[in-house]
C-alpha cells in the first residue's frame, strides 16, 4: 500500500505543480480521491482511526 500512495501522491504532485494546472480538473480530483482513501485505509490499518 505505501507503494501505491507514493506512487499517486508523485503523480498528483506532478499534475498540481504545472503551469496551466487548474485544481478542480477531473483527473486531479479523481487522483485526489484515490490517495484519500489508500491515506485512510493505511491509517485504519495501522489502527490510528476508527
Amino acid at each position: 500500500m505505501n507503494k501505491e500512495i507514493e506512487r499517486l501522491r508523485e503523480k498528483l504532485n506532478l499534475l498540481i505543480n504545472r503551469e496551466d494546472a487548474v485544481l478542480h480538473n477531473a483527473e486531479i480530483l479523481q487522483l485526489s480521491q484515490e490517495l484519500d482513501k489508500l491515506i485512510y485505509d493505511y491509517y485504519k490499518e495501522l489502527r490510528v482511526i476508527d
